[in-house]
């Protein structure tokens, strides 16, 4: 279940629904244990699975390649440059590059005329928040929430 809220745009004064965050970030271990009762994957195999992920995605990036994770999406690094450029192609170097980052594009999946990004599903069951708990009615027995999601948290 996802949930949004009302906000009024500056704009324009108009209100839309906004996708908001409701709880604290899901961790890593709640992900291994998630992924341990859904598999035959121990935790601790998911957690080093997880601990060694950055270093070998890294790895194939510093190779100049970018990394695919299937049913996720592509990772790869962009450059961000000193500001003002150079105005010969042969003087731009290495060090013009002040950081690096990471680009993500998650997977993207096709159905029908229809394209949606695999971590954003197209059956989103959105729930106003009203600022109180509510159940999940997918929820498995002990209550808790098989999916939230948003882009604004309160707090």
């Amino acid at each position: 279940m996802a949930f949004y809220k009302a906000k009024q745009m500056k704009q324009n004064g108009k209100f839309y629904p906004v996708a908001i965050l409701v709880d604290e970030p899901m961790d890593i271990e709640e992900i291994a244990e998630q992924i341990a009762a859904e598999s035959t994957v121990s935790k601790a195999d998911a957690l080093a699975v997880f601990a060694s992920l950055p270093h070998v995605m890294a790895r194939g990036m510093n190779a100049g390649r970018s990394v695919h994770i299937p049913y996720v999406g592509h990772f790869r690094y962009t450059a961000a440059a000193r500001k003002g450029g150079k105005d010969k192609a042969e003087d731009v170097s290495a060090d013009d590059i002040i950081r690096a980052r990471i680009r993500f594009v998650p997977e993207t999946r096709y159905q029908g005329d229809a394209v949606t990004r695999a971590l954003a599903p197209s059956l989103v069951h959105w729930t106003r928040w009203d600022g109180a708990e509510q159940a999940d009615p997918s929820a498995g027995e002990d209550g808790n929430e098989n999916e939230t999601g948003g882009s604004e948290t309160l707090g």
